[in-house]
């Protein structure tokens, strides 16, 4: 694995998020894939973490780069969020060591999958099974509203969808991070009752028949997150899910041609890895 990608890694990276004002804007940390971090007033969120190795017997590692630091290292987190049951989104080998190290964090996953944590240990009052619509009101002014995702497809299980995105919004603005979906009639619909929005964290590694063969699913591409985007009248898109995974990376430099050709009114930013980015409106 590649080391030398992390603007900033380690303990720079964690004092970095530790310390940083939030207190009137949206402050967001780049973790690879779908990982950020979110800090808004003093509430810390990690969204689709994945803070250790991903590998196999079969082929080895996945990753295309070692991780910013692991949660042995004392992660100061309010909140640990997953948009839905896959390895790169909602690891164990993540969850398990800041469960044990740090008792004021919780666990927000989609319904469906909160018996993975619990039943791997994770006290039951420490994790929140997400359900579409239900608004999760948290301390600090921030609210969090699941919405359902197509990963390919629209999956329930005992009635409530195993593949969640959110809406969080808190005192300094409003952002979607959709997990991993397509763009269908029906999220749009949703989306559009929700504006505003002022950021949406979107992916953009699209799909094909050779990763599709491999059992690799798809997303959404960049020309639909950015016309996505347009029809929400998204402030800022950040695109994502492009570079940790081989055989699942594309150049996000496509996303940056397609916006210049197609919407170059349209704010977005390409994150380097461990970079803090602040948003105010």
């Amino acid at each position: 694995m590649n080391k030398s990608r992390w603007y900033k890694s380690g303990g720079e990276l964690l004092n970095e998020i530790e310390a940083a004002n939030a207190e009137n804007e949206m402050l967001l940390w780049f973790l690879g894939q779908m990982g950020f971090v979110l800090k808004t007033g003093n509430t810390v969120i990690y969204i689709d973490a994945l803070l250790n190795d991903f590998s196999n017997e079969k082929t080895g590692t996945r990753r295309l780069y070692d991780p910013p630091y692991t949660t042995l290292q004392g992660i100061r987190a309010d909140y640990f969020l997953s948009t839905h049951n896959h390895g790169d989104h909602l690891s164990l080998e993540t969850i398990l060591p800041q469960a044990a190290a740090n008792h004021q964090t919780r666990f927000i996953v989609p319904a469906p999958w909160r018996g993975v944590l619990t039943g791997a240990g994770v006290d039951e009052t420490r994790v929140i099974g997400a359900c579409e619509g239900q608004t999760l009101e948290l301390p600090g002014g921030v609210s969090i509203l699941p919405v359902a995702a197509a990963h390919p497809e629209y999956k329930t299980s005992a009635g409530d969808y195993i593949c969640l995105g959110y809406l969080i919004r808190g005192t300094a603005g409003s952002l979607y991070h959709a997990g991993d979906t397509y763009v269908t009639e029906r999220l749009v619909t949703t989306l559009e009752g929700l504006k505003p929005i002022d950021v949406a964290i979107l992916p953009v590694n699209g799909g094909d028949w050779e990763r599709a063969s491999i059992g690799i699913i798809g997303n959404m591409n960049a020309g639909d997150a950015l016309k996505l985007a347009q029809r929400l009248e998204v402030d800022l898109v950040i695109p994502a899910h492009y570079d940790m995974m081989n055989n699942n990376n594309v150049n996000p430099a496509h996303f940056a041609d397609e916006a210049y050709r197609s919407f170059p009114w349209q704010k977005y930013h390409i994150f380097a890895l461990g970079e803090k980015f602040v948003y105010q409106k």
